[in-house]
């Protein structure tokens, strides 16, 4: 009978890339407290049948195209991967300055790509050496990315990301060391809306980007994906408040009818540091109020910002390679 794999025995772990597409710079790194890796590889086998083959069956498969992803859920300690889906980040002395990327924009690492892009070590260890399972997704870049909060929760991040290749091995894992700060909580989270004002009555919210990747594949003798471009850039706001005199009437007619631009802001503050997501030229594009027969009555609205840029503040020296 052979080794079982088992969950407490799986890691998830990344490494900058520099220089070229897919090639990895530096040591493996720390995500954050990952809970999934849910990935997703297509081998590209296509079946084909055609006239003249008598037969109900396929006639013969091809190799097409070879694309993988996936997505990972983990409860952020750190802000490094909304850096890598919003696009070029600084490091000034204590902080991070996260701002956009458009495609006339060189990127630090990679001069050639607007978006940083990474590399992804999933494996499932066991106790004895040759026998782990190891899969190492080159070229990965950030097409997704939602952060979601609700009351009496902690906060969770989630990434959906395309990557280039995949290489297998059975050998040694790499060694990451964890970082046991405390994750961000419910409780260390405040919505400024418009910015200054918090409305302290939400319940839920959740802010994704969403960079719209196009995977290229040219006739260039490969089956793999020689580029991911992204294209039209969309941010989203979903949020949902418990009625307030204080704010639901500007929220629904200051803002939803009468349509009122703003800028907002996440406030983020917990023991790992403090995060400022701040959104500018902002829209309340849909929004529903309910009456219900018994309870509170509930608010939700959805947001469209037209930029975004965050301040991130923590122990963490640098969210860039070097």
């Amino acid at each position: 009978m052979g080794i079982k794999y088992i969950g407490d025995s799986n890691q998830l772990a990344f490494q900058f890339e520099s220089g070229t597409y897919g090639t990895a710079s530096g040591a493996r790194q720390w995500i954050g407290l990952v809970q999934s890796n849910d990935a997703s590889e297509s081998a590209g086998v296509n079946p084909i049948r055609y006239q003249g083959q008598y037969s109900r069956n396929v006639g013969i498969f091809t190799d097409g195209q070879l694309e993988y992803g996936g997505t990972f859920k983990f409860y952020p300690q750190d802000w490094k991967f909304l850096a890598f889906a919003i696009g070029s980040v600084q490091n000034p002395a204590g902080s991070h300055i996260i701002s956009e990327t458009n495609s006339d924009t060189a990127n630090y690492a990679i001069p050639s790509q607007p978006l940083s892009s990474f590399t992804l070590e999933d494996s499932k260890k066991t106790a004895t050496v040759g026998s782990n399972f190891i899969r190492t997704f080159n070229g990965c870049i950030v097409d997704t990315l939602n952060i979601t909060m609700s009351e009496g929760e902690i906060a969770t991040c989630e990434v959906g990301y395309k990557a280039q290749n995949i290489v297998y091995s059975s050998g040694t894992v790499t060694s990451v060391t964890a970082r046991t700060t405390k994750p961000y909580m419910w409780s260390d989270i405040t919505l400024h809306l418009p910015s200054g004002t918090k409305l302290t009555n939400a319940t839920d919210f959740s802010f994704s980007v969403n960079n719209n990747l196009e995977s290229r594949f040219p006739l260039n003798g490969s089956r793999t994906v020689e580029t991911l471009i992204p294209l039209a850039r969309d941010y989203e706001v979903s949020a949902t408040f418990l009625m307030d005199s204080s704010n639901a009437g500007s929220l629904y007619n200051n803002y939803y009818i009468l349509g009122g631009a703003f800028n907002s802001m996440v406030e983020m503050k917990a023991v790992a540091g403090s995060c400022y997501i701040i959104m500018s030229g902002c829209r309340i594009v849909d929004m529903t109020v309910p009456s219900p027969v018994e309870g509170l009555t509930e608010q939700s609205c959805t947001i469209r910002p037209t930029t975004v840029n965050a301040n991130v503040y923590d122990a963490i020296g640098s969210y860039t390679g070097w």
